[in-house]
């Protein structure tokens, strides 16, 4: 098992991925939250094997504190309902990015693709 956290936008966006989370079979769900202190909290005192970031609306600000965690991430998995060049500022670098809507297998080729990179 691949333990992973998502950090998500969204009730409704928490709800598909965290779905297809559970239908893998191989990956863990440690965490799952909106981006706020607890967020914060997971990402500096534990180690995952995947980090899901499902960012939001690019009128939205995502606080500084949590972008700095997230660019530390080396196998972080970003989800949007928007083009990626849109988040370009926030100078994150993903493994892998996933326009929404996606589905369950291309979520899954991702993740395959992420963990046979060792990232």
């Amino acid at each position: 098992m691949y333990s992973c956290i998502l950090i998500n936008r969204s009730w409704l966006a928490e709800s598909f991925i965290e779905n297809y989370i559970h239908r893998t079979g191989f990956l863990d769900l440690t965490w799952s939250g909106a981006y706020s202190e607890e967020a914060l909290e997971m990402l500096q005192t534990k180690n995952y094997d995947l980090v899901f970031a499902s960012l939001p609306s690019p009128d939205q600000i995502i606080p500084e504190d949590i972008l700095s965690e997230l660019r530390k991430q080396e196998a972080l998995i970003i989800t949007a309902p928007y083009p990626e060049y849109v988040f370009s500022g926030y100078e994150l670098h993903p493994a892998s990015f996933l326009k929404e809507p996606f589905s369950m297998a291309n979520f899954q080729l991702t993740i395959e693709k992420v963990i046979s990179h060792d990232v």
